[in-house]
């Protein structure tokens, strides 16, 4: 019984372990590229402080879309691939998908999104990085870090 119980144990450990090293290897393994941000300070009573991130890339040209238009069947919901390079300062987005592309351009990197809405030629995407949140010990600091920023708005 005590065998059955430490092999439980075992497992259990196993499996976060294997959770971790995966996750860290995709990390290294995966090429970085710099988004241009504009914060939001949004506050949950469940969840403690937190930044929305809103991208330049999340409102795009349908034009990016090798041989626009955009395909017809395309819907909200819809995942798409974005490429983008990355160039100094910030990345740049150069194409757009409905599928991950088997013929990869080196130095471009694609980031999975999906299609909030459209609107003529623009699309609205969202990504799975907009949500930052901030550490209790550096909460302060943000708070005033926002107090300047309002009153430098709010003084004409």
């Amino acid at each position: 019984m005590k065998r059955l119980f430490y092999l439980t144990i075992a497992l259990q450990l196993l499996f976060l372990l294997g959770e971790t090293a995966l996750y860290q290897a995709r990390i290294a393994a995966g090429r970085k590229a710099l988004l241009k941000v504009a914060p939001v300070d949004p506050r949950s009573l469940f969840m403690g402080h937190y930044m929305n991130l809103g991208y330049d890339i999340s409102t795009l040209d349908t034009s990016l879309f090798p041989g626009s238009p955009m395909p017809a069947d395309l819907r909200p919901g819809a995942a798409v691939y974005v490429g983008l390079s990355p160039e100094k300062p910030w990345a740049r987005a150069v194409s757009i998908s409905s599928a991950l592309p088997s013929h990869r351009p080196a130095g471009i990197v694609y980031l999975r999104g999906t299609l909030r809405w459209r609107s003529g030629s623009r699309l609205t995407l969202d990504y799975d990085i907009s949500r930052y949140y901030i550490p209790e010990t550096r909460q302060e600091e943000v708070n005033d870090l926002w107090r300047r920023l309002w009153s430098r708005q709010a003084t004409p």
